[in-house]
């Protein structure tokens, strides 16, 4: 594969994890090959047994010697991180370090030449705040043409700040790099470690110096501004050209409507909450090797974005101050070991690919340990919300205004298009006729925030469903019945205007909200604790989280090999979440069998598919080769639809383009259609019978042998409805949802693109609705506090979800679990202080940082009275869709803090709303 960066062509290769040579007693995991022999079923996870055995599977897990071709000999990357914003870095002095811990080379900020042209990071996400995105970069792109600041190797147009600190300017953040320490070996790299480790002011030195970039607290543009009224105006529905020019005519318009009518109810609100680290099991770690002979980079990496991170890395390289001119990047792509968004679009890859530069040729490991990850990963953002509720007398809401303001840290990242997700939030489960909204992340010093689960949702969902109880407790309403007189249904439309066209299934999730017991006899519950002496609470809360982005694109093939088996080939990262198994086994009932291997992060695949989204002549979808956007990261609960469609479109294309053709060759006579043939304990069946039955492996034999398509390659799309498109197959036109289709030959080759021919997408308009697809959940959270220490036991949580087809049930149920978990953690225990307070000084770890246990969570998986747990109870799939999956990842998670929160007001009386609702908060509420 080649992708084009800003120079030259740069070919790409991305490898699974490497194999163990026949010979070798111990060694990297053969992973993703334990296939489950059901089809349609998941016996286990594909990936478990490495795992769980400790086989190599984790970038952590390798070094230099383990990769085919690599030199043996390793260097150690070590970073030092700015302790202040205040004064100006001037250097090191690593003077008192012994000798056996100083370092081979030193590289300082000031190395790295400012002078000529760096690249602009791939940091994108959603189609219509790129487009916004994409408007001032040619702004940028104009002032740099007229002699304007450029970027370098050091700067990057889109981080803003310099990877590394020049010496003699004031830091950006808190853990801003300052200097790289490199180590021709691993006992001078634990050696230094261990000197400087909790030391760091003896060897930074700091004084008077210049501040380069935006100040602290400016905003990360671009801000959102969400503002609806009725059907007159919306986002959605606006010129885009002129919409930001009509906002305060229509903000006037919705005061002035609020001011005249002195019937309705107005409910402030406020929230605050921390930053909250994404605890995943492996911190990042990585190596990385140029072979300067090749001009080739090498990267052993676990990441949740792989396209987005090598083409930032070659954007960094594609400069003439680099150190090394790229060819070719080879990525070793490997099971991340936890992502929840940390380790998407994570700066981690760049500070990588910069220690590969300055090792003198040898292969380089960075790797984290758990004070460094908390020091420098990726955060959940803290923020801050305010805003108001009004609500006629008959419960019904007339409007939401909230500002959301959100602590993007240091670094720009994702964090403008997380505060946009949060403002679509901000409008929760319900139809709202008027709304202003608006949402920014603002760049403070503190460590930078990312895409965590839930991308804004929580933080969102958090204020609004509390405020609704307390309005629900003023005015002396149900708080369920509240929600009941206000919720979405289809036909209906979001704050940001754009059309409910899913079905949620909020009114029956609500029903049978109504009649679980942990709601309706939550009285009785109540004087059974009382009588024990204990202070007891039940509370509510919705979330309907959404999952994919303004449009996504996927890729993904399915391989028939000679033995019959199958492969299944996505450019996704399966983060933990169990992607791998479930797409080994949708597509089970469609070929016969499961896959009997799934490989991950294949991201050179969209290369191959002949696709392009240039298009500078304006012609869209009339263009047979282009698409709207090519593959993106791992993330938004990705799996459940877009993924799964993706590689379903695949098989299909794979079942009528070959097998089918090939069947009928064996059986002789007509051409066969879908209809005419079904599976039977692995073998195809001619439903009129007559014929004997084809196993897969009797047909992968016909089919190498008359030199039909052995594997199909596809790409699709989305973006609130998918592109579809009629392909040229052996056995004739084939009508699919996918916009992009390649055939492998048999004989080893690459796939050969097939011209697709009448192509319907959806239109450029929809990108303005920002999300189109959602999973609602309702949770019920029953608590017991501790008055006199403020301690509180979460004793049962019911959720309701809505999770449309479910695929592997075992991971739902784990998915939900693992929500709740989390949930609580962040509401009760995750206290993470700014500034040199938290982990930015480098001493925090799990001592002071405080998880869940398992003693803080219900672990039974069904409701008993008297005993702890968490029940779920997933809906049924709408009999009026057609049978699709929803991401569920972030669902459940999203609407249990504000539960937790409405059951302590309903236990105490009084309001929390400062996450992590600790004991000293609770008790500093109850006045004690």
């Amino acid at each position: 594969m080649f992708l084009t960066s800003t120079g030259s062509a740069v070919a790409l290769t991305v490898m699974g994890v490497p194999l163990p040579s026949p010979a070798a007693t111990s060694g990297p995991a053969d992973i993703g090959t334990d296939g489950s022999p059901v089809p349609g079923v998941a016996s286990q996870r594909i990936d478990g047994l490495a795992k769980v055995t400790g086989q190599k599977v984790y970038a952590r897990d390798f070094n230099a010697r383990d990769m085919p071709g690599w030199p043996a000999t390793q260097w150690y990357a070590l970073y030092l991180a700015a302790l202040t914003t205040d004064r100006a870095f001037e250097g090191i002095d690593l003077s008192s370090l012994p000798p056996e811990a100083q370092p081979t080379r030193v590289v300082l900020g000031n190395e790295l030449s400012p002078a000529m042209r760096a690249p602009q990071l791939n940091l994108n996400r959603d189609l219509h705040i790129d487009d916004r995105i994409a408007e001032e970069r040619a702004a940028r792109l104009k002032a740099r043409n007229s002699g304007g600041d450029v970027g370098s190797f050091n700067l990057p147009d889109e981080l803003l700040f310099d990877l590394i600190v020049v010496p003699g300017n004031v830091p950006n953040f808190l853990g801003q790099a300052v200097a790289l320490l490199l180590f021709d070996s691993l006992a001078g790299y634990r050696a230094a470690r261990r000197a400087m480790a909790f030391n760091d002011p003896a060897y930074q030195r700091y004084g008077a110096g210049n501040q380069d970039g935006p100040p602290l607290g400016s905003a990360f543009s671009p801000q959102t501004t969400y503002v609806k009224y009725g059907d007159q105006f919306s986002y959605a529905t606006a010129d885009p050209d002129t919409y930001m020019a009509q906002v305060p005519q229509w903000q006037d318009r919705i005061n002035d409507t609020l001011a005249a009518d002195p019937t309705l109810i107005r409910q402030p609100f406020s929230a605050e909450m921390r930053a909250m680290d994404p605890m995943f099991m492996e911190p990042e770690a990585g190596l990385v090797w140029i072979d300067t002979g090749l001009d080739t980079m090498h990267l052993v990496l676990g990441t949740q974005s792989p396209d987005g991170d090598i083409a930032n890395i070659l954007s960094m390289y594609d400069s003439t101050d680099a150190p090394f001119p790229l060819k070719a990047v080879n990525l070793t792509s490997c099971y991340p070991g936890g992502g929840f968004g940390g380790r998407d679009s994570s700066p981690f890859s760049l500070m990588l690919a910069l220690a590969g530069a300055y090792s003198g040729g040898n292969p380089v490991r960075l790797a984290h340990d758990r004070f460094d990850q908390f020091r420098v990963g990726l955060k959940r953002h803290g923020a801050d919300l305010t805003g108001e509720l009004a609500a006629d007398p008959d419960m019904r809401l007339q409007s939401v205004q909230m500002t959301l303001t959100f602590d993007g840290g240091g670094r720009r990242n994702l964090s403008p298009y997380v505060a946009s997700l949060g403002a679509l939030c901000a409008g929760g489960s319900y139809t709202i006729p008027m709304a202003n909204i608006y949402a920014e992340a603002v760049h403070t010093q503190n460590v930078s925030g990312g895409s965590q689960r839930g991308f804004g949702g929580p933080q969102a969902f958090f204020a609004f469903e509390t405020a609704l109880d307390d309005l629900a407790a003023t005015q002396g309403w149900d708080p369920l019945e509240l929600r009941a007189a206000n919720l979405l249904t289809e036909g209906d439309t979001t704050v940001v205007g754009g059309p409910v066209e899913q079905s949620l299934s909020l009114a029956e999730m609500l029903e049978i909200t109504r009649s679980q017991p942990l709601w309706a006899e939550r009285e009785t519950i109540r004087q059974d604790y009382a009588a024990r002496g204990l202070t007891y609470g039940t509370g509510l809360a919705l979330s309907l989280q959404a999952y994919g982005t303004s449009g996504d694109g996927m890729v993904a093939s399915v391989l028939l090999n000679r033995d019959g088996s199958l492969t299944v080939q996505s450019d996704a990262v399966d983060m933990g979440n169990g992607s791998a198994t479930t797409l080994g086994v949708v597509i089970g009932p469609i070929l016969g069998a499961n896959a009997a291997q799934v490989d991950m992060g294949c991201y050179t695949l969209f290369g191959m598919t002949g696709l392009t989204t240039s298009d500078p002549e304006g012609q869209r979808w009339d263009n047979p080769n282009w698409t709207a956007k090519s593959v993106g990261s791992s993330s938004a609960c990705l799996t459940a639809l877009h993924q799964v469609h993706t590689v379903q479109q695949a098989a299909q294309a794979l079942f009528q383009g070959a097998i089918l053709p090939a069947a009928a060759l064996i059986w002789g006579g007509a051409r066969l259609t879908p209809a005419d043939v079904s599976w039977q304990e692995g073998a195809l069946v001619r439903n009129a019978g007559g014929v004997p039955p084809l196993p897969l492996a009797q047909l992968a034999e016909t089919i190498y042998a008359r030199k039909l398509p052995v594997g199909t390659l596809g790409h699709a799309y989305f973006q609130d409805s998918w592109a579809e498109a009629s392909f040229p197959t052996p056995a004739g036109f084939l009508s699919l949802q996918l916009d992009g289709l390649a055939f492998y030959p048999p004989d080893g080759s690459a796939p050969v693109p097939v011209t697709r021919q009448d192509t319907v997408g959806p239109d450029s308009a929809s990108k303005r609705y920002s999300r189109y697809v959602w999973a609602p959940c309702v949770n019920v959270v029953e608590l017991t506090v501790d008055t006199s220490s403020g301690t509180v036991q979460v004793e049962n949580v019911l959720s309701v979800l809505n999770a449309g087809q479910i695929h592997v049930p075992q991971l739902v149920s784990g998915q939900s679990q693992g929500g709740v978990a989390m949930a609580i953690s962040y509401t009760l225990l995750e206290d993470m202080p700014p500034g040199m307070e938290g982990p930015a000084n480098g001493m925090w770890n799990l001592n002071r940082y405080h998880l869940a246990r398992a003693q803080d969570v219900p672990l039974r998986t069904d409701y008993t009275p008297g005993a702890r747990g968490q029940q779920l109870i997933a809906l049924p799939p709408p009999q009026e869709e057609a049978p699709a999956g929803r991401g569920i990842a972030e669902a459940v998670m999203c609407s249990v803090p504000p539960a937790i929160s409405n059951a302590l007001r309903d236990a105490t009386g009084k309001r929390f709303t400062s996450l992590p609702i600790t004991p000293a908060k609770i008790l500093e509420g109850l006045g004690q």
